[in-house]
């Protein structure tokens, strides 16, 4: 079959895969590091996302793929957000990139009206496109936050241990 004659992508299909994906991927993350309802703190300054474990912290880098405004009912991209610190888009614009490429509207659209629901598949679909380890939400007040997970890794905290 020539290239001309072959069909687009399912990119509905493609964008449920990316969501059943990332909850593989998550359940993954939470089972390998034992973080099932562990204390956590994040930082966009730092772009990480901190767990406290039986005396040792798991980080993940993050990226932060976009956020949902409940009040304004949009979807809004890292990218066009200028609250979002650069360091904490790392890698994003591949995301814009590739709706670019493949002529995907809402991936290139800075704000578009949409509210959870397509927050988590926007996330799910840049997970996929990063090959993330997984997708984080966080709820802060009116705004929901979307972040992709990468990087996972384990340090001691002398704190936790009691030292100074």
């Amino acid at each position: 079959m020539s290239e001309a004659t072959q069909t687009a992508p399912d990119w509905s299909a493609w964008s449920q895969e990316a969501v059943q994906l990332m909850q593989e991927r998550n359940g993954a993350w939470i089972r390998s590091n034992r973080l099932e309802g562990c204390p956590y703190e994040w930082s966009l300054d730092d772009a990480r996302l901190v767990f406290r474990s039986e005396g040792d912290e798991v980080v993940s880098d993050i990226c932060v793929i976009g956020s949902v405004s409940r009040s304004q009912g949009t979807f809004c991209w890292a990218w066009a957000n200028e609250a979002i610190p650069s360091c904490a888009q790392r890698n994003l614009a591949r995301v814009r990139e590739f709706g670019k490429v493949e002529a995907l509207e809402l991936l290139i659209r800075p704000e578009w009206p949409g509210g959870r629901p397509e927050g988590l598949e926007m996330a799910a679909v840049a997970g996929r496109i990063l090959d993330a380890d997984g997708i984080w939400i966080e709820e802060t007040g009116d705004v929901t936050l979307f972040f992709a997970l990468s990087n996972f890794r384990r340090r001691g905290n002398e704190r936790l241990r009691g030292g100074s």
